[in-house]
């Protein structure tokens, strides 16, 4: 990455300078999702999702609830007493995965996410209002639109081939020492 000095000492680009901050806090984005998905999956293979299955006269499968809304949702026309053993069923297996979420440090990791991906968007809604002061700004800024759209790094759909070529030029251009990649 190059250092975004232009010659005579001028300050740094500022589109490279938010390029090497989003950078760093996609990169915890990625580490966090993947801790997120780890303790998760623990958290499904040990105590399961919280949910009931709800038998809805005159239908052929169960719904699936998750969630006291969707509860009382599906059972607003039954019985109060199978109401209250589904709720009960519910908090139980709700209770069972908060515990187990609170032992693995799900809900911290949760927090640190939500942060990580606050900030995240905060970076990508500057890409637009922070000018460019070089080349490498130009193609910091389509790195990092490029990097949060596409599907894929090998993606073939338009328009993902022709910007990665349009950053590759600009990058090329700029000088080889200042390519900014959005892989």
């Amino acid at each position: 990455m190059p250092s975004g000095k232009t010659t005579g000492g001028a300050p740094s680009d500022p589109a490279l300078q938010l390029w090497r901050n989003w950078q760093a806090n996609h990169t915890e984005v990625i580490a966090l999702t993947r801790q997120w998905q780890r303790i998760e999956k623990k958290l499904i293979h040990s105590v399961g999702i919280p949910e009931v299955a709800i038998r809805i006269s005159g239908e052929e499968e169960p719904k699936i609830a998750q969630s006291v809304d969707e509860i009382e949702e599906l059972v607003a026309n039954e019985p109060a007493i199978e109401r209250e053993a589904l709720l009960a069923a519910f908090d139980e297996r709700q209770k069972r995965w908060d515990e187990a979420a609170a032992t693995l440090g799900f809900d911290a990791v949760d927090a640190e996410l939500r942060a990580a991906l606050g900030k995240e968007r905060d970076f990508v809604a500057s890409v637009p209002k922070t000018k460019a002061a070089s080349l490498p700004g130009v193609a910091a800024k389509l790195a990092i639109l490029i990097q949060l759209g596409e599907p894929s790094p090998t993606d073939a759909e338009f328009p993902w081939p022709e910007l990665r070529s349009a950053l590759a030029d600009i990058a090329r251009l700029a000088s080889p020492e200042a390519a900014v990649s959005p892989m």
